[in-house]
């Protein structure tokens, strides 16, 4: 059917002009962005390292945007249960993730399913973050070193547990690429949180860990837990005495967890770029550096893009190393 001029041109002029009302809603997002207060998912208990720095986050986030921004902890799968309810909330800015390497680069190669893509399901924004690991035993072994260990879990093959704070984070990808690389057999005993690890690991219902050196600190310096080596590729200033792992005799073994912040997929990308000049101005600022590093974080900044290519990057990494340390689990 062709229709007459008139009418043509009528349809023409509303479809421009949707256009621009479209256009002009879309551009003009961000700058109403927020306008009620904004919820921080953080995949881990109270009290964690993600936890903390999530706290840092989001009272920073609140001052620059004047709008609350609210913790929930929602711990579970080594992240992966916050992670997804993210990844299906409502895609415009309201919920954001505190993710980190292991829902985002471990989980994925761990698991033998998990309910959520952690490149197609999420808006990349900024990473927050890095922070090296730190392998402590229980002073009661007769351990003093990494060879110590070694020698000792050999010599009690099935006998000796390790713990982390949840399957797939990388204190618990630590381990096992630690007892795969060796030959050995330990058990890992996976916790919900990496304070309850701890607890266990000073009662001695597991021998050794990998975990964030700040939470052990207070512990190591009482002698209560003994630290035998860094996972990092330099030594660091809170524990200059304690050998990285390459010193230790294991080469290629760095890792360092990694924090970032994430929106689900098909958040605006005004929104996305508003929120990453925001938290980046953040992330800069002296007061914000302090605070991480008071915590062993160090601060890390860049663009989703950089942030995406850190993922995919990660993602490749620790598929290679799950597989070569046998650490797939059935869920």
């Amino acid at each position: 059917m062709v229709f007459p001029v008139h009418v043509r041109t009528a349809c023409l002029a509303l479809s421009f002009a949707l256009f621009a009302v479209t256009g002009f809603s879309t551009g003009t997002l961000a700058q109403s962005y927020p306008s009620r207060p904004v919820t921080l998912m953080v995949p881990f208990p109270a009290g964690s390292t993600t936890d903390l720095v999530g706290r840092i986050l989001a009272d920073e986030l609140s001052k620059a945007v004047g709008q609350s921004v609210v913790i929930d902890n929602r711990g579970g799968a080594g992240g992966s249960v916050g992670s997804e309810a993210v990844a299906r909330s409502t895609p415009d800015g309201y919920t954001l993730l505190m993710g980190t390497i292991g829902t985002h680069s471990i989980n994925p190669a761990v698991y033998a399913k998990i309910n959520y893509d952690p490149i197609n399901d999420f808006s990349p924004i900024i990473q927050f973050g890095t922070a090296p690991n730190v392998l402590v035993v229980n002073p009661d072994l007769p351990v003093k070193n990494v060879k110590d260990l070694i020698a000792y879990v050999a010599a009690n093959p099935g006998k000796v547990n390790y713990g982390s704070s949840g399957n797939g984070t990388s204190n618990h990808l630590s381990g096992a690429m630690f007892v795969a690389r060796n030959g050995l057999k330990a058990t890992h005993v996976p916790y919900r949180g990496g304070s309850q690890a701890i607890t266990d690991l000073l009662r001695g219902e597991v021998q050794f860990m990998f975990y964030h050196y700040l939470p052990l600190l207070g512990h190591i310096k009482d002698g209560k837990l003994r630290a035998i080596a860094i996972t990092s590729a330099n030594r660091i200033d809170a524990l200059p005495g304690v050998p990285v792992m390459k010193e230790a005799g294991m080469d290629d073994f760095e890792v360092s967890a990694w924090f970032g912040v994430w929106a689900p997929a098909k958040t605006p990308k005004d929104v996305v770029a508003k929120l990453n000049q925001t938290i980046l101005k953040i992330i800069k600022s002296p007061e914000v550096q302090k605070s991480l590093q008071a915590q062993g974080i160090d601060p890390v900044a860049g663009s989703p893009e950089d942030l995406l290519n850190l993922n995919k990057a990660e993602l490749a990494r620790w598929s290679k190393a799950v597989e070569q340390a046998g650490a797939k689990l059935s869920n």
